[in-house]
């Protein structure tokens, strides 16, 4: 009938140390001594085998047989159900620095027989690495992200409706004052202050575009008909070239010559002759 080995827990103890085989089929500490467990069994190596072994460490593991085979059949008596699968220690487990296992060089932590880890005397709870004692740690759940707050939508906004500009009427456009140019006699040059006045008229007709010009010229009776004639034509078509100049459409403007058949003054006279050469214009809408 084969026994089934108990867990082992090395306890270190100076009064039962021993000095070690002169092969590596037992685990030794840094004294030499041979590693026993809490059986007083000697831990063995991977290198153990039965023509190695140690005539003490031989006699420690016959003196804990009936134990073992005790516990063996006990364990065997007890129902299927309640049976659990053995824990399976990892191959290779690094030491945490506690010296709560013994650890060889390689730093692992050494083995028994039974693939248990061997504690040293300052093993404790605390100190215990769960790889070696069975203890598997549920990973902690990750948290719960943090539900999504839906961003309010920005609220739109009608435009407002446009404000309506007062209409303003445009100030009204004075005609300019009645134009009445004097030539010297038998000229048709318009002077300076004719030309100020016409300057007045290239303005009012550039601002008001319904409105056209009626120029006419004049004479006194000095000399004949028909050549008085043409030159009331010449000084009508002196002033309407002026205004074509300043900037006012030909189109709009009508040249005609009466020559000495519309007086406004004596012709007997040098003052009432002076006023009738002249150029008059008539703002037709």
């Amino acid at each position: 009938m084969k026994t089934k080995l108990l867990p082992l827990v090395a306890i270190i103890s100076a009064a039962a140390a021993m000095p070690a085989a002169a092969n590596n089929a037992y685990v030794t500490d840094s004294y030499g001594n041979i590693v026993r467990d809490s059986s007083d069994r000697c831990v063995r190596t991977i290198h153990w085998t039965a023509d190695k072994q140690d005539a003490s460490c031989k006699a420690a593991d016959e003196k804990a047989a009936p134990a073992a085979t005790e516990t063996a059949a006990t364990e065997a008596a007890a129902p299927a159900a309640e049976a659990k699968p053995a824990y399976k220690v990892p191959a290779n487990i690094e030491g945490n620095g506690t010296n709560a296992y013994w650890v060889g060089s390689n730093g692992y932590v050494v083995k028994d027989g039974s693939g248990r880890c061997v504690r040293t005397i300052n093993w404790t709870p605390e100190k215990q690495i769960d790889a070696c004692e069975g203890v598997v740690k549920k990973p902690e759940p990750k948290p719960e992200p943090a539900p999504v707050v839906a961003k309010p939508k920005p609220e739109i906004k009608p435009f407002p409706a446009p404000v309506a500009k007062p209409v303003i009427a445009p100030a009204p456009i004075n005609a300019p004052m009645h134009f009445t140019g004097f030539f010297d006699t038998n000229k048709t040059n318009l002077s300076d202050k004719a030309k100020t006045q016409l300057n007045d008229y290239a303005d009012y007709m550039k601002a008001v575009d319904d409105v056209t010009l009626k120029i006419t010229g004049h004479t006194d009776r000095t000399g004949s008909d028909a050549y008085n004639q043409k030159l009331s034509e010449k000084r009508a078509m002196a002033v309407k070239t002026y205004l074509e100049e300043s900037g006012v459409a030909g189109d709009r403007m009508t040249a005609i010559g009466k020559g000495e058949t519309s007086p406004i003054a004596d012709n007997n006279t040098k003052a009432g002759r002076a006023e009738n050469r002249r150029v008059e214009i008539e703002i037709v809408k």
